[in-house]
């Protein structure tokens, strides 16, 4: 499937995950490495033209939110918007893991932390991007001494 080009989507409304994750599904295509990619959203819930993408490591550590949070901060300071949109991306089995679960909670507190509007954490796993519920992971520890068994 060919990748949307800019001009095709940067006058579309995303209000909702109705619109927001085909566009997502459609420029992120499949899961090809650990990381995870910021869009961003003007006021009006539009696309801007960036999609930035950022390596994770395997496991979380947790000062890792902090990180997130920076790292957010300075993308949001750079462009007029008001939403952050934070896909975690990683290879391997389709079922979500206790690893991409505390992945998935760095990456909310991150947000949450740098003080921007967020959408997400979203998840691509395989060729698919869904959302996942707070409570899917927001319990599970940032560390974890047994690991999961993909990478």
């Amino acid at each position: 499937m060919p990748l949307p080009h800019y001009d095709n989507v940067r006058d579309t409304p995303l209000p909702t995950d109705r619109e927001l994750v085909p566009l997502l599904q459609k420029l992120l295509e499949r899961a090809n490495r650990r990381q995870a990619w910021v869009m961003l959203l003007d006021e009006e819930s539009r696309p801007l033209p960036e999609i930035i993408p950022t390596d994770l490591p395997e496991e979380p550590e947790p000062d890792d939110v902090v990180g997130v949070r920076d790292f957010l901060t300075c993308i949001a300071l750079d462009f007029a918007l008001s939403t952050l949109v934070v896909t975690f991306e990683r290879p391997g089995p389709s079922e979500i893991m206790d690893r991409d679960r505390r992945w998935l909670r760095v990456l909310r507190e991150g947000c949450m932390s740098a003080g921007f509007p967020f959408r997400g954490p979203y998840l691509l796993l395989g060729n698919q991007v869904r959302q996942v519920a707070p409570d899917e992971y927001l319990g599970t520890p940032v560390l974890d001494p047994d690991e999961d068994e993909y990478d």
